[in-house]
């Protein structure tokens, strides 16, 4: 199976930078110098009287890569191009007002449009839309969650490590899906081709166990274009059968041991005048 990697890419959609702002302080790494300070503290106070650390070692944290767009259009430009590279954004928060373009609700619209698999976050402070009018716009979906302005902390953190999960299960789900799909096809293929020649040693067979013309006199086959053949040819040509060639008994005995006895009888004549012609005069060949 294909192995990917997770995604932890957010897009912030918003015509305020101080929103932007916001959003890199929130989702950035931890601080280093809060980190070390951590771990020093665990170092002093974390051992307790069996030597063993009270606290669990911390979990590594997860680190989100934030970029920012600041009207719909541009927004949807960037996720293009995501796409395009193979870094797709797995988490999008949108503001719902972004004059003078598209607002928030269009812009998840388009954006569903060309990549219906992103995770969507509407953050608002006005009652714009109602529930009722955004999913009569964008549909019933659990891709989508909402979030008020002036944001929480810890609510954005978590939604957008729970939404990036959810994100990551999904392709791995979809890419199971795919390559079960691929190698359903490429065993349906091969299938394909062994039944094919299954197909075509059964007409093999039939012609064989059809009645075959042959001639009385050399015993040649006629094919089914009117030619005539030797049996060996056609058995070669009709089946997946390979002819080899022997001698029979009876041949044997008809054939080859008269041309054996010939070949002795003549060697012998050879022999004799070979050595009569070597014989000195005077000498009585015997």
């Amino acid at each position: 199976m294909t192995t990917i990697e997770d995604n932890y890419r957010i897009l912030i959609i918003d015509d305020s930078p101080s929103i932007h702002d916001d959003f890199d302080k929130i989702l950035s790494p931890p601080d280093e110098i809060e980190t070390e300070l951590d771990q020093l503290l665990l170092g002093v106070f974390g051992d307790g009287e069996d030597g063993e650390s009270l606290q669990k070692p911390p979990v590594p944290p997860v680190i989100m890569t934030v970029a920012h767009a600041y009207q719909g259009e541009e927004a949807l430009r960037m996720i293009d191009v995501a796409e395009d590279e193979g870094t797709p954004y797995a988490v999008a928060f949108v503001d719902v007002r972004m004059p003078p373009g598209w607002d928030g609700i269009e812009t998840v619209s388009r954006i569903w449009e060309k990549h219906p698999h992103v995770e969507v976050v509407v953050c608002t402070a006005y009652s714009d839309y109602s529930w009722e009018e955004i999913v009569a716009q964008l549909g019933t979906t659990d891709q989508l969650q909402f979030i008020r302005k002036p944001v929480d902390v810890v609510s954005v953190k978590q939604m957008a490590l729970a939404l990036t999960r959810k994100w990551n299960l999904s392709r791995q789900s979809r890419q199971y899906t795919e390559d079960l799909e691929a190698e359903v096809q490429e065993r349906t293929s091969e299938l394909n081709a062994k039944v094919r020649e299954l197909e075509k040693a059964l007409t093999e067979i039939r012609q064989l166990q059809g009645i075959i013309p042959m001639c009385v006199y050399c015993h040649k086959v006629r094919d089914d274009d009117n030619f005539w053949q030797r049996v060996d040819h056609y058995i070669s040509t009709h089946s997946p059968a390979d002819v080899s060639h022997g001698i029979c008994p009876d041949c044997f005995v008809k054939y080859v041991e008269p041309m054996l006895e010939e070949h002795d009888a003549k060697q012998q004549e050879k022999d004799a005048e070979t050595v009569e012609q070597t014989a000195p005069a005077g000498d009585v060949v015997p």
